[in-house]
């Protein structure tokens, strides 16, 4: 009777088991862990450097010398392994910007400014690239002639001027409020609106109006 080693199972990949060594301190034979050690190099040559896979893959080659075939394998499970660094650091910042503005607006609106309204919505539309043009859909502009672009003000949506311009330009100012209303709804911040009302609601008077 053959027996399992009791760092690996049958039907085991070489990933499996290195993942299994980070979640629950697996062992792994002398070969896997050569293998985890320059997946674990590479994540880290990444975080270091901060520059593309090529670099990574050269430093790669320098230390282990493996081909660049191997170090792009190695990139890659690295990646696959702890994450994608540059997606991971551009996703929770893009996180912080958004929920930082959405708090801004909160309180921007409960003191009723609307300077500060508009340039946290602002910042919440730049985070989120809601003034982009979906990457999945052609881009109109390419095969029609250039658009002029406005300078809207926060409350513009509201006024009698909104409705002078075009309904397609009225559609899509729409579509990009809507995105921001939608995002500022989702948000996990404490309600600073509530918070600054009650506290700025004066003391009731008699019904006379005397002190």
């Amino acid at each position: 009777m053959k027996l399992t080693p009791k760092y690996s199972l049958p039907d085991d990949t070489l990933f499996q088991r290195i993942r299994r060594f980070y979640i629950s301190d697996a062992a792994l034979n002398p070969a896997d862990d050569k293998v985890r050690i320059r997946w674990s190099a590479a994540f880290s040559i990444l975080l270091d450097l901060k520059g593309s896979d090529r670099d990574c893959a050269n430093a790669m080659i320098k230390q282990f010398r493996i081909s660049e075939s191997q170090a792009y394998v190695d990139i890659s499970n690295a990646k696959r392994l702890f994450g994608d660094v540059r997606r991971a650091e551009k996703e929770a910042l893009r996180y912080m910007v958004t929920q930082w503005a959405i708090e801004l607006y909160r309180m921007a609106q409960s003191k009723k400014d609307f300077r500060g309204m508009e340039k946290a919505l602002e910042r919440i539309t730049k985070a989120n690239n809601l003034d982009k043009e979906d990457q999945d859909i052609p881009d109109p502009s390419k095969v029609q002639p250039p658009i002029q672009l406005l300078q809207l003000s926060f409350n513009f949506v509201k006024s009698q001027y909104f409705h002078l311009i075009d309904q397609k330009a009225q559609d899509e100012i729409l579509r990009v409020v809507d995105k921001v209303q939608q995002i500022i709804d989702k948000s996990t911040v404490k309600d600073y609106l509530d918070l600054y009302q009650l506290s700025e609601i004066p003391p009731s008077l008699p019904a006379d109006g005397n002190n």
